[in-house]
């Protein structure tokens, strides 16, 4: 095994390291459970393949799962392959997955519009990305830039046990139009799921859709019931409240669901790639600040990277 002190060094070093070729000393890295379903020789010769033709990995994202296991995030320069990576509490591998990338990102539209994050304080990037590696949404095309957002205190986006909504420090937080425009849809009648249940019957729960400038729309889904403040007709500016955050739908726990569309119908509309006013496009495991200047708000991101 490693000594205390390279341990202590092995988040930061592991792309390099791979780069090297010291899969031995990764390995010896790993936890008894990985060891046991993938042997030295398997592990040797299946990261020896995958790295050819590979000078150096750059390390993505990096976030807290849980409190005590971490997952890195690093690709390859060409940003066609990924080493996805987590660590226990003792700097233990868990689980290490290597696998090629698919990304639509330059077939895909980006929006005509720039827009800002639909929030009014920091937010927590879970989900979000070109790729699906970073982003669950990305092979469904309709919701392929979709982000999911959620608040953070430290290392977990909840106090207590996080089995009651009020537990989630996202839960009942503003949620605000993202760009002037009319809304189209308002829903405000799905009960909040209980910690733990979803309603994939109505994916988008309580919701609101607002068409903006040039035939696109901003979906702002999963609020919470009795929250929605706007009708359908309304027009909107950005930075009005549409809701607050709320876990109905298909929600695991509280947290935004955006993305903008290049049609009304969520069915048969196309995600579009966001442009942001910040001129950044923030991915899973960044953290979004809305700033406000003379009258126009924008989003500053601050990254894990």
């Amino acid at each position: 095994m490693m000594d205390t002190e390279r341990k202590v060094n092995i988040r930061e070093e592991f792309g390099t390291l791979f780069a090297q070729g010291d899969f031995k000393k990764l390995y010896d890295c790993a936890s008894e459970e990985f060891k046991h379903q993938v042997s030295l020789q398997q592990f040797l010769e299946q990261s020896k393949l995958f790295n050819q033709g590979e000078q150096f990995y750059r390390l993505e994202t990096n976030l807290y799962l849980t409190p005590q296991i971490e997952q890195f995030i690093w690709l390859n320069s060409t940003q066609t392959k990924f080493i996805s990576v987590i660590f226990d509490e003792h700097n233990i591998i868990q689980a290490l997955v290597i696998a090629p990338i698919e990304s639509f990102s330059e077939r895909d539209r980006w929006s005509t519009n720039k827009y800002t994050m639909p929030i009014q304080s920091e937010w927590f990037v879970y989900w979000g990305g070109k790729h699906e590696v970073l982003n669950y949404h990305h092979p469904v095309e309709n919701q392929r830039y979709a982000y999911d957002l959620v608040v953070r205190k430290g290392k977990q986006s909840y106090k207590n046990d996080g089995m009651k909504n009020e537990d989630y420090y996202a839960y009942g937080k503003k949620v605000v139009a993202p760009l002037e425009g009319v809304v189209i849809t308002a829903v405000d009648d799905q009960e909040d799921n209980e910690i733990g249940h979803t309603n994939k019957k109505r994916p988008l729960g309580n919701h609101v859709i607002v068409e903006h400038e040039g035939k696109e729309y901003s979906v702002l889904a999963h609020l919470k019931k009795g929250s929605v403040s706007v009708k359908k007709g309304d027009v909107v500016r950005k930075g009005t409240l549409l809701g607050r955050c709320g876990n109905s739908g298909n929600s695991s726990e509280p947290h935004i669901h955006f993305h903008v569309m290049d049609a009304a119908d969520i069915e048969t509309s196309k995600s579009l790639r966001i442009q942001f006013h910040a001129a950044v496009e923030p991915i899973r495991g960044d953290t979004v600040i809305p700033f406000f200047y003379a009258g126009i708000s924008s989003n500053i991101k601050s990254s894990s990277r």
